[in-house]
């Protein structure tokens, strides 16, 4: 399980197969994702089948409100496809679009991936289109390095090395500590 500031994430169970495949049915959530449509069964077995699937210390993370347990999205770290990159996926609720949660799941997701797991690095895709998921990306520290082929789709290809990643955290913290105590009035 992981917690910050306003959420939990923790991993996917067959509890969640109701609200994930109502996500997963919405098709303005579905529309930047590359396994989007399908009939109402067959986006009932896509999710029976992503509950049921083993993938370590990797997988789904289901995504809820961490004081009420309001269910948010989903997110994933995936082997890409082709090759054996880790992917850092996430999509939410329309409910909980624009108030900076998807940030909060990826940044913990990559946090875990780099700090538990180990990972060397993290690669993501989004649709040339979706604009505000690569601005998500940009501020976890991915860093476009171009386009790509996911599955049959021309998409945006993002990286976020570890090094890279805790190099900017390291500075995000000085410059914090460094911060401290400006601005206050001196003593009258």
């Amino acid at each position: 399980m992981l917690d910050t500031r306003q959420l939990r994430l923790r991993r996917l169970g067959a509890a969640d197969e109701t609200r994930f495949v109502a996500l997963d049915s919405d098709p303005e959530v579905m529309r930047y994702i590359g396994s989007r449509g399908g009939t109402p069964e067959e986006i009932v077995a896509r999710v029976r089948d992503r509950i049921a699937a083993d993938h370590g210390a990797l997988g789904w993370w289901v995504i809820e409100g961490r004081d009420d347990g309001a269910f948010h999205g989903v997110a994933a770290l995936l082997r890409m496809p082709d090759g054996d990159d880790i992917e850092l996926a996430y999509r939410l609720a329309r409910a909980s679009w624009g108030a900076g949660l998807a940030t909060e799941a990826a940044s913990a997701l990559a946090r875990y991936a780099f700090d538990q797991v180990g990972l060397p690095r993290l690669v993501a895709v989004t649709f040339p289109e979706n604009v505000a998921s690569q601005r998500v990306l940009e501020k976890v520290g991915f860093v476009h390095d171009g386009m790509s082929t996911y599955k049959t789709f021309q998409v945006t290809h993002f990286t976020c090395e570890a090094s890279e990643w805790r190099k900017r955290r390291a500075e995000a913290g000085d410059a914090g500590r460094r911060g401290r105590g400006r601005g206050r009035r001196a003593p009258r």
